[in-house]
C-alpha cells in the first residue's frame, strides 16, 4: 500500500514513513529502527510498505512512541507490535484515549530513551491531550550535528468549550497549554519533524527533494519558533471567539432587578429575557431541606423581623413566607423542586454554595438531574468548593473573589477549578487575560450597572451574573450587529 508522501530522509538517520493525515517517523539507530507514531489501523500496511521502499524491515522495529493517544496516532500499534514485537511508550495520562491495546513504557518528564546511536529525549507537554509528548534528538547531516523536534500535539478543538464539555475535561486544559507552548520556545530545533504533515509541509519538501532541489529544506531553524507563534496566536483566537460564541449570561437569582429574587416567577423572567444561565444560592434548613436563599435570614427580602438564620427554621415554617419585590410577591423554594423545572432546560448552571456541610447533597443532586456537565458550583469559601470537588472531581467548579492574587491562582489549579470569577469593578482585560492563559474561564460578579456590564464584557469575560439579563442580551447583540 502506497503513501499519499513519498517515504523520505528528513535529515541524518531521521525519516518520514507516515501519510498525509497520519504523520509517521523512523529513526535508524545502527542497532534497530524507532517510530514516533504509527497513524491509524487501516494505514499500519503503509508504514511498514514505506520502511521496505526505504530498504528497511518493520521487524527491526525496536520501539514506537507515542506523541498522544489520540487514534490518528495510535490506531495502528497492534499491527504493527504484531509483525515486529516492538515495544511501546507513552505517558500514562492519556491511556483513555487507547483502542485495543496499553503500553509496555510509561514515559515521564524528562526520560531519555536511548537506542543504538540516538538518544530521545522525552517532555511531558499537555495541552491538545493530557499526556501529550514532544521528543528532540541530535542526528548528523554532512558532518554538521542537527536537532530534530516534534511537538507532540498542536491542534486546539480538543480545548474548545463544547469538546471539554462533552469529556469531561477540565478547561486548565487550557493553561497547559499555553505553559507547555512556553516550555518548548527554549528547546533548539535544526529540524522540525511535524506532527502532522501540513505542520512543516513534509510533502511539498518531500517531492522538492525528488526534483534535485539544491541543499535540504527540511533544515530550517527558524520554523520551529514560527510555528510556536501560529499555535500560540490561534489558541489566543479559539479562546477570543469562545467568549462571544460560547458566552454565559447568568441571570442573577433570576431577573432579580424586576422580580423576588431566587424564586420560580425570577428564574422564568430570566429565561424568558433571553438569559442562557441561571445563577442561585444554596442553603439548608433546621430539617435538613435544601433551599434556594441568598441571605442568612428572610428579613431583607421577607419583612421586617425575621431575623433567625435560614438554618434556624424548619421547610414548613419557610414555605409560609413571601419573597417580595415591589409589588411582586413568589415562594421560596427547594433546590430539588428548582432542578425539576429547570435541569432539563438547555442552560448552565452557577450554583453558589451559602454553607458549610452541604456539599455532598449539592453534588448528588447534580448527578440525579444529570447536570454534571452544565453546571458549575462556586463559593466565596474556598473550603466548601474544595470539599465538593474532593467528594464530586467530576464537577466543575469556581471561586468567587474580589481581586485576582497568584496564591489563589495557584490554589484554583492545585485543585484543577474551571472558573475563577471576580468582582466586577475589578476586571480589567489584562487580568481576564491572564486567567485565561492560567486554564480559567472569566466569570464576573457584582455587575451593579450597566458601566460595569459593558466593561466586563468588553474585557473578554466568558460570562457573568447580572439582576437585568435583558440589558446584557441587548448589548451583546448590538456589539455582534455592529462588529
Amino acid at each position: 500500500m502506497l503513501s499519499d508522501i513519498r517515504p523520505c530522509k528528513l535529515a541524518g538517520n531521521c525519516y518520514f514513513v507516515g501519510t498525509y493525515k497520519a504523520s509517521s517517523h523512523m529513526i535508524d539507530t545502527g542497532d534497530g529502527l524507532i517510530l514516533i507514531d504509527v497513524g491509524y489501523r487501516e494505514t499500519a500496511d503503509v508504514v511498514i510498505d514505506s520502511l521496505s521502499i526505504l530498504g528497511y524491515d518493520v521487524k527491526d522495529v525496536k520501539i514506537i512512541l507515542l506523541s498522544h493517544g489520540h487514534g490518528d496516532h495510535s490506531d495502528g500499534v497492534p499491527g504493527i507490535v504484531a509483525r515486529s514485537g516492538a515495544k511501546v511508550y507513552m505517558f500514562e495520562q492519556d491511556n483513555r484515549y487507547l483502542k485495543g491495546f496499553l503500553p509496555d513504557v510509561y514515559l515521564h518528564d524528562g526520560d531519555v530513551i536511548k537506542l543504538g546511536n540516538t538518544e530521545i529525549l522525552c517532555l511531558h507537554t499537555p495541552g491538545h491531550t493530557e499526556g501529550t509528548a514532544s521528543y528532540f534528538f541530535y542526528t548528523e547531516e554532512n558532518g554538521k550535528k542537527l536537532r530534530v523536534g516534534t511537538y507532540g500535539g498542536a491542534g486546539h478543538k480538543q480545548v474548545m468549550k463544547p469538546f471539554l464539555d462533552k469529556y469531561g475535561l477540565t478547561y486548565l486544559q487550557r493553561g497547559m497549554f499555553y505553559r507547555s507552548i512556553e516550555r518548548l520556545r527554549g528547546e533548539h530545533v535544526d529540524v522540525f519533524m511535524g506532527n502532522h504533515s501540513w505542520h512543516n509541509k513534509t510533502r511539498e519538501k518531500s517531492e522538492m527533494i525528488a526534483a534535485g532541489c539544491e541543499g535540504n529544506p527540511f533544515i530550517d531553524e527558524t520554523l520551529w519558533g514560527k510555528f510556536l507563534d501560529a499555535t500560540e496566536a490561534h489558541l489566543d483566537k479559539v479562546i477570543a471567539d469562545e467568549t462571544v460564541s460560547e458566552f454565559v449570561t447568568y441571570a442573577h437569582r433570576g431577573a432579580s432587578e424586576y422580580c423576588p429574587e431566587n424564586t420560580m416567577l425570577s428564574f422564568y423572567t430570566g429565561v424568558y429575557m433571553g438569559a442562557n444561565g441561571i445563577e442561585t444560592d444554596v442553603r439548608r434548613t433546621k430539617d435538613g431541606v435544601l433551599v434556594l436563599f441568598h441571605d442568612k435570614t428572610p428579613e431583607r427580602v421577607c419583612g421586617e423581623g425575621l431575623t433567625r438564620e435560614i438554618s434556624d427554621y424548619t421547610w414548613e415554617e419557610l414555605r409560609e413566607l413571601n419573597v417580595v419585590k415591589g409589588e411582586l410577591s413568589d415562594k421560596i423554594i427547594r433546590f430539588d423542586d428548582f432542578l425539576e423545572h429547570f435541569a432539563h432546560r438547555d442552560l448552565t448552571f452557577a450554583i453558589e454554595l451559602k454553607a458549610a456541610g452541604i456539599e455532598g447533597e449539592v453534588a448528588e443532586l447534580i448527578r440525579k438531574y444529570d447536570m454534571v456537565k452544565k453546571a458549575v458550583v462556586t463559593s466565596f469559601q474556598i473550603d466548601y468548593i474544595r470539599n465538593i470537588k474532593a467528594y464530586a472531581p467530576e464537577l466543575r467548579v469556581g471561586l468567587l473573589t474580589k481581586e485576582i492574587n497568584d496564591e489563589t491562582v495557584a490554589d484554583l489549579v492545585a485543585m484543577r477549578a474551571d472558573e475563577y470569577c471576580p468582582q466586577a469593578k475589578y476586571v480589567t482585560k489584562e487580568q481576564v487575560t491572564r486567567l485565561h492563559r492560567e486554564g480559567f474561564r472569566v466569570r464576573a460578579w457584582g455587575v451593579t450597572n450597566e458601566e460595569l456590564m459593558r466593561n466586563a464584557v468588553d474585557c473578554g469575560c466568558d460570562g457573568m451574573t447580572v439582576n437585568f439579563p435583558d440589558k446584557l442580551v441587548a448589548y451583546r447583540k448590538e456589539r455582534v450587529t455592529k462588529a
